[in-house]
């Protein structure tokens, strides 16, 4: 009976240890070394930038240059809008500017043709000034040769007609002045005029490059093609989405941690994670941040892990389990 009792409290005995070893064992394989955490927690990998491609025009897609799940470098072409109406305002801005150009040279010439009208105008003054100086003091002259019976009356009278005649000029000449000093004003007004007309003729010209250039929608980072949502001859609005291009070089798992694992993490703090793909291979990351606010349905604060994604193995939608490691 004794021998009985003591082979059943080793048969025991042994049926309760190999279990526990067992558990032991499989978590020794689940993480090595210094990553052994009482921490793990799962999440999805999703690329760390995600961009959706919207155009800022409208339009008709003339061709599509990318496919779904192609790879693409920052500045590649993804599509190009049927841009007709673009170039001919295009082509009648810079014909605006060409005349404009014209208005501007002709009207410098003008002005450089008044301003010498001017100068000619004054110097016809100064000289008619002159000479009726000259023609008063022959008239005062003749006058006391009359007077003194010297002189005949024709001759004083064909004096004074000089010296009206003179006056005549004097005032034509100073009134041609004046009004070519009025039309240089005008025509500097409408130098300046047409000089402005020319520089928005140019700032139109630029902002329809622009709007020729938007009609050629090119990726703004690198990666790869997720999604198109668009077919070629259809049309678009101002502001739709057209593409979606993910940069999967790194990644992102968001992870929700309980309050009271907290303390045991922090930002920068190295972890691990795994992933069903790859069974047996650890992949390294660290906390990219901590949400300083819990998860309204689940209570617990969300955490963000980035990692890079050498030969990039990991695909977006992947599930991962993460461990937060302590050495």
């Amino acid at each position: 009976m004794y021998n009985c009792l003591h082979y059943y409290r080793i048969f025991m005995g042994f049926y309760l240890i190999v279990p526990l070893a067992g558990m032991a064992t499989a978590q020794g394989t689940e993480l090595t070394g210094a990553f052994k955490t009482p921490i793990s927690l799962s999440g999805a990998i999703e690329p760390a930038e995600t961009l959706k491609v919207q155009s800022s025009i409208g339009g008709r897609v003339a061709v599509i240059h990318v496919d779904e799940n192609q790879n693409v470098t920052k500045d590649q072409l993804l599509l190009t809008l049927k841009n007709d109406a673009q170039k001919r305002q295009l082509d009648l801005s810079n014909l605006q500017i060409e005349i404009s150009k014209n208005n501007v040279k002709d009207l410098e010439t003008q002005l450089e043709l008044t301003m010498m009208q001017i100068e000619i105008s004054t110097n016809n003054v100064q000289d008619l000034v002159t000479n009726l100086k000259d023609i008063q003091r022959r008239l005062t002259d003749e006058q006391i040769l009359y007077e003194q019976g010297s002189s005949t009356r024709s001759q004083l009278d064909s004096i004074k007609l000089e010296y009206n005649r003179g006056m005549l000029s004097l005032e034509n000449s100073k009134l041609t002045l004046q009004l070519s000093k009025k039309e240089i004003n005008r025509k500097q007004l409408a130098l300046k005029n047409n000089q402005l007309s020319l520089e928005r003729s140019k700032q139109d010209v630029a902002l329809r490059e622009e709007s020729l250039e938007e009609t050629h929608l090119k990726a703004k980072i690198t990666g790869i093609v997720t999604a198109i949502f668009f077919e070629e001859g259809e049309v678009i609005d101002p502001g739709a989405v057209l593409f979606q291009i993910i940069n999967i070089e790194q990644v992102e798992i968001e992870v929700q941690v309980e309050e009271e694992d907290l303390p045991m993490v922090k930002k920068g703090q190295p972890v691990v994670f795994t992933t069903p793909s790859y069974r047996d291979k650890q992949f390294p990351g660290i906390i990219e941040r901590i949400s300083w606010s819990a998860d309204s349905e689940t209570g617990r604060f969300p955490l963000y892990v980035k990692a890079a994604n050498p030969g990039l193995k990991l695909r977006a939608g992947m599930s991962a389990k993460v461990y937060f490691h302590q050495k």
